[in-house]
């Protein structure tokens, strides 16, 4: 297996529910070619460099990956005649990765996910801690 991401963007005006469709139509292309994936980020609305189908902003999603080659063609095959999809480019991270450097990969983002599930802890200010403090007494000499 070898590990790639896909970037591709999509337009901007489309709904949330419609994004998270179109990453779970690419996910499941993916793990039904007995592929794995990794990581999906999306990176949000952002200017585009220049016009696309006159369009001047764009969403973008990378979905990090592993799996042969086979899969990379027909995600790009797909991509190429979604009307939804602007641009996309596909690169090969990694030449080879084994099964025990995927489950370090997915083991490092679960616990990632759970840390940022946790609530912060709560810190007082300064001046809220030095209002909660006694008052130093107060000595005079003379």
């Amino acid at each position: 297996m070898k590990r790639y991401e896909t970037l591709f963007i999509v337009q901007s005006e489309l709904s949330s529910d419609d994004i998270t469709a179109i990453i779970d139509r690419y996910s499941k292309i993916i793990t039904d070619m007995k592929g794995t994936v990794l990581k999906v980020e999306r990176w949000g609305k952002r200017k585009l460099a220049y016009l696309i189908r006159k369009q001047s902003r764009g969403f973008y999603i990378l979905i990090d990956f592993a799996g042969k080659r086979e899969i990379v063609a027909e995600v790009e095959r797909i991509l190429k005649f979604d009307d939804k999809v602007l641009k996309y480019m596909s690169v090969k991270l990694v030449d080879s990765i084994t099964a025990e450097e995927i489950e370090k990969v997915l083991a490092g983002q679960k616990a990632a996910a759970e840390a940022a599930a946790e609530p912060p802890a709560v810190i007082k200010p300064a001046s809220a801690a030095a209002a909660a403090a006694p008052a130093p007494e107060a000595t005079t000499e003379g």
